[in-house]
């Protein structure tokens, strides 16, 4: 059991401080600028709070920013945090080690890595003055695997592509773990998504779903027969049983399909994957959005013609169609401090700022205006209907013509105004940026848009309506906010601007949402 060892040796520890009054010696506790002392007998100390019996009773201290002077003082290097963290590739690889090493960097402590193949790596984290403070130990797992190791409590973090199956979180109560689907359970860290990547070199700009399917399954074998050179296509695949591969074959060869397969180079890693690419003008593969380096994304062109890249901006806003989240999964007990910190640092504006310098599509919202959205202006123009007039798109142009559209979008089950979870968190996340006054002296303008199923004015109306309860549900959640600083707005666009066919549920899914523009 994870943690087993530590917190006997501290029990064990607590119960020698207190066994007699030979070992209950005295401890004085003063804080750094030595403003504060407290002197008293040593009750217990656990890594992060001493509790003292003082002449003023028994007081509970903080150990941070305070020395411990006296005999019975406690080794602190005894107690440094020793936490295992199961993940994805791309954060076991990439993310989590460039995210310590800035939050060390950052509290002013020192760090260590030992790595240990291409698996994993540990971290020896230690403060100024070299004492020890966290042992951090970290494992590529697919999510899968990581869920199980979870239930059976031999690691304290997880770091998954998707949210736990039914099976799953089954498990984990079982073992009487808890809810690990609970909201205070598990958070989004990062955005991410299925790219496909080939070099810069090869003319092909897009391709459909179902051309990627016909490459994949052997049926498409010549790049002439997707507008590029006469060439046979060289086909490259990732590790089977990786999280990305996983993903791909959800998307591409659903359980129960029973198309082919072609034979594939296998590739382990992502950044090899896109090295590949870079060298080979005549091949595809796939990758995450962070690991694309000198390969050249392609698009995704939908069946009824409209183009989706994989930016950072469409990741974040749900619209990219193969986007992902990065979840953590923390366990129920209390975190040790080291971790509690370097968590809460992550979700801050420095660190989300760190984030995209290092290429990763983290939390924080991006602004485009729709001056740079030439492809929508496009695809608006492309599957306007009988439903959708030339008055519509020009009130949609006027609308947003001199607007910034916000990364965050709100989703919907079919003909209905109940949220999914992501859009649930992102009413939490668009609040706290009212209550700080991010957007004082502004107009946030909620507008609704739908699928093209029924009628135009029917599905202006629904749009409207789930434009007017998520505009009401982040009013109510930035309760503390000062209302006459900022106006809000709602709009009912209906099928305007589609960002997906509407021939299919996925299409239908990604077009029912509401969008958040800032004037």
């Amino acid at each position: 059991m994870r943690g087993l060892y530590r917190r006997t040796m501290a029990l064990i520890a607590g119960l020698i401080l207190c066994a007699g009054s030979a070992l209950a010696q005295e401890v004085t506790l003063k804080s750094s600028n030595g403003a504060v002392t407290m002197t008293g007998t040593l009750l217990e100390y656990d890594g992060e709070f001493y509790r003292l019996d003082t002449l003023f009773g028994e007081m509970t201290l903080h150990a941070l920013g305070v020395t411990c002077q006296g005999l019975a003082c406690p080794d602190p290097g005894q107690y440094a945090a020793d936490v295992t963290i199961v993940g994805a590739e791309e954060v076991v690889r990439h993310f989590l080690p460039a995210m310590i090493e800035e939050f060390v960097f950052s509290s002013g402590h020192f760090a260590t890595r030992l790595d240990q193949g291409s698996w994993g790596w540990t971290y020896f984290i230690s403060d100024a003055a070299r004492v020890p403070v966290a042992r951090i130990q970290a494992n590529v797992t697919p999510s899968a695997r990581a869920f199980t190791d979870f239930a059976e409590d031999r690691v304290d973090l997880v770091f998954a592509t998707r949210m736990p199956t039914a099976a799953e979180v089954k498990a984990a109560s079982e073992a009487e773990l808890g809810t690990i689907t609970a909201p205070q359970r598990h958070r989004v860290m990062l955005y991410d998504g299925l790219v496909f990547v080939v070099s810069p070199d090869n003319p092909v700009a897009a391709l459909s779903r179902q051309q990627i399917q016909a490459i994949y399954s052997g049926k498409i074998t010549n790049w002439s027969s997707l507008g590029g050179v006469n060439a046979p296509i060289s086909v490259y695949a990732r590790t089977p049983g990786s999280d990305i591969a996983d993903l791909f074959e959800a998307s591409f060869f659903p359980e129960g399909s029973d198309a082919a397969r072609v034979s594939a180079k296998v590739i382990h890693t992502d950044r090899e994957m896109a090295d590949s690419m870079a060298r080979d003008p005549l091949a595809i593969g796939f990758t995450g959005f962070a690991d694309i380096r000198n390969a050249r994304p392609l698009m995704i062109r939908d069946t009824c013609g409209i183009r989706l890249s994989p930016t950072r901006f469409n990741l974040k806003a749900g619209d990219y169609p193969f986007s992902r989240r990065l979840f953590l999964f923390t366990p129920e007990r209390r975190l040790p401090v080291f971790i509690r910190s370097f968590l809460a640092w992550a979700e801050s504006d420095a660190a989300q700022r760190f984030i995209t310098r290092e290429g990763f599509a983290g939390l924080d919202l991006d602004q485009l205006p729709l001056a740079m959205q030439q492809n929508r202006v496009a695809n608006a123009v492309v599957e306007a209907g009988d439903d959708v007039p030339l008055t519509a798109l020009k009130g949609f142009v006027r609308a947003f013509s001199d607007a910034d559209r916000l990364s965050i979008s709100f989703r919907f089950q079919d003909s209905s105004t109940q949220m999914d979870d992501r859009s649930r968190r992102n009413v939490e996340l668009l609040a706290r940026m009212i209550e700080t006054g991010e957007f004082d002296g502004h107009e946030i303008i909620f507008a609704g848009f739908s699928d093209a199923e029924g009628g135009a004015t029917g599905n202006r109306k629904i749009a409207r309506q789930r434009a007017e309860m998520v505009a009401k549900a982040v009013a109510k959640a930035a309760g503390r906010a000062e209302t006459t600083r900022y106006k809000i707005r709602t709009l009912g666009m209906g099928e305007v601007s589609p960002i997906a066919c509407n021939n299919d549920a996925d299409g239908r899914r990604l077009n029912r949402r509401v969008e958040v523009w800032i004037k």
